[in-house]
């Protein structure tokens, strides 16, 4: 039974050792398009093996930053956002020449978004990925991304945004308005693009009219009536009064 064993062992050594042989012998165009191929199969854990291996085999190659990138771009996609960074920012500082920079920005940018957690927890990687997106707009001005990247930028600030509203709402849950006006005028204040400003707005102006500042709460429901979300509920609630004011 030992034997057996031993005989199995060494087949078992032999056949790793030949896989291995073959695939290290690959020349760089060929390892390249098996890499590449194992992507698009979305094969995705042979993948990061194959493009580990040019990068291994073929440091001098044309190949190397093409691999870089897709080696990040393979842990993206298998949502292991940690190790996309690392890969992303490794090309970025060691291939800054590299047709692949722009797209390692991008990407990396994406993986900051995707990794952070919910709006409820420490903001750090949502403020991270804007930060990634300003840098971006500064290195590649003319990017055909420029839109996306504006997309994204808005994207984590209404995340930001929801952060500080729902804060603002525990406060009037304990009863402490005063509070919870501080975070409502934070979003009126520094994320006014966001989806969230009117809900703030809305939320100010109830807690100003119940403290006598009527004047303060027509501004912000006047304001209001010129968002179409929020008109009806505007009027169904103060009607002909606010229109006289207007």
């Amino acid at each position: 039974m030992k034997k057996v064993f031993v005989i199995s062992l060494v087949l078992f050594v032999f056949i790793a050792c030949g896989t291995k042989q073959t695939l290290s012998s690959l020349d760089p165009d060929d390892a390249f398009e098996r890499a590449v191929s194992l992507f698009e199969q979305e094969d995705y854990s042979k993948a990061v093996l194959a493009f580990e291996r040019i990068l291994f085999y073929h440091p001098s190659s044309e190949y190397v930053d093409d691999a870089q990138y897709w080696l990040g771009r393979t842990y993206f996609e298998q949502k292991d956002y940690d190790q996309a960074i690392v890969e992303f920012d490794y090309l970025i500082k060691n291939f800054p020449t590299s047709g692949f920079v722009e797209e390692a920005y991008l990407f990396r940018i994406k993986a900051y978004l995707e990794k952070a957690p919910g709006f409820e927890k420490d903001p750090t990687g949502i403020e991270n990925a804007i930060l990634f997106c300003d840098r971006f707009l500064t290195h590649f001005p003319n990017s055909k991304y420029t839109d996306e990247v504006k997309e994204m930028i808005l994207v984590a600030r209404n995340r930001l945004a929801k952060k500080e509203i729902e804060n603002g709402k525990i406060y009037l849950k304990l009863g402490e308005p005063k509070a919870a006006l501080l975070y409502f005028n934070y979003v009126i204040e520094t994320y006014p693009e966001t989806q969230f400003s009117s809900e703030a707005k809305y939320n100010a102006a109830r807690i100003l009219e119940k403290n006598g500042q009527p004047d303060k709460a027509l501004k912000f429901y006047k304001e209001l009536l010129e968002d179409d979300k929020w008109r009806e509920k505007i009027m169904k609630e103060k009607g002909v009064e606010i229109l006289e004011e207007k």
